[in-house]
């Protein structure tokens, strides 16, 4: 039986365990004390540990942890491991502003990989509900023997070989998600909010297609379909933090990728010379800048043609 290894132990590991099919699991954690209930499943063979050591084995490694510990994470892994890696953390990194198989291709250039992205809440992935996402590689030969393991019950892939695409999309969404919940905590209504996702996805295209992605890709699960589910519900942890602070709640401990990746998208929005003005205002109201303020200064941008 194939052996798989998946990186991290929170709620998307635990959605990746329900979906994998015909495998052996290995889930690596920093720590093992509650594993065995929160991943207790009659069906699949699971076992747990806290050695990078352990994956040498491992046809595929799913990378389920936040973006920001993806490297130090790698850097842990035996260089001489020959696994698939599929990426399923939406992120750029911060100080490099490399997307994450930028990331993965310095330490393991010469190993295959799959980015795995689209609309979905790990939470109604666990329970079964009915789910599509995209897995994205230059090989098609990675996409099909990735999607051998994955059970197509009640969770479609669809293909594409746009890795730049998908993840842009993927980690830009979390910034727009929070400008929603923005929105939503101050109360702005429906109509600010269909604006807000429309703008939103102009700035994804436009950066998207500076860094050398497919448009159409945006026009997919991993570009509209991600940044609707986002935006839409308060489920998600960056629209959730959006709403809070324009309640004027603090910032929790909890992690959120938005957060983490805003300042990186910025700067690489300035580096292609895009103004990304929902993405900038929300880095201001991450830094503490005044919520209204913020927002009437969008509504007085000057008037354009939509692009």
């Amino acid at each position: 039986m194939i052996k798989v290894g998946i990186i991290g132990s929170g709620a998307w590991a635990l959605a990746l365990t329900k979906i994998l099919k015909d495998v052996k699991i290995i889930i690596k954690a920093r720590k093992l004390k509650g594993l065995n209930k929160k991943f207790n499943d009659k069906d699949k063979e699971i076992s747990f540990t806290t050695n990078f050591k352990d994956l040498n084995n491992c046809k595929f490694l799913f990378l389920a942890n936040p973006s920001q510990t993806v490297r130090e994470n790698l850097k842990k892994i035996p260089r001489k491991i020959d696994s698939k890696f599929i990426i399923c953390c939406k992120g750029v990194e911060k100080g490099s502003n490399k997307l994450m198989h930028q990331v993965l291709q310095d330490l393991f250039p010469k190993n295959d990989y799959a980015i795995l992205s689209g609309p979905n809440f790990a939470a109604e992935v666990i329970k079964g509900l009915p789910t599509a996402s995209v897995l994205s590689s230059k090989s098609n030969k990675t996409l099909n023997d990735v999607s051998s393991i994955i059970s197509h019950k009640k969770f479609r892939t669809y293909f594409n070989n746009d890795i730049v695409g998908t993840q842009i999309g993927g980690a830009m969404k979390n910034v727009i998600a929070i400008a929603s919940g923005v929105i939503m905590g101050s109360n702005l209504g429906h109509n600010a909010g269909a604006a807000l996702i429309t703008r939103g996805l102009s700035e994804i295209i436009d950066l998207g297609i500076k860094m050398g992605a497919k448009k159409s890709t945006f026009y997919g699960l991993s570009g509209i379909g991600d940044l609707t589910l986002t935006c839409s519900s308060l489920k998600s942890r960056n629209t959730k933090l959006g709403y809070l602070l324009a309640k004027g709640k603090s910032k929790t401990n909890q992690l959120f990728e938005g957060q983490e990746s805003c300042e990186s998208i910025c700067k690489l929005g300035n580096k292609f010379s895009l103004e990304l003005p929902i993405c900038n205002a929300v880095k201001k109201i991450l830094n503490g800048y005044d919520i209204n303020k913020i927002v009437t200064d969008l509504l007085s941008r000057p008037l354009q043609f939509e692009k």
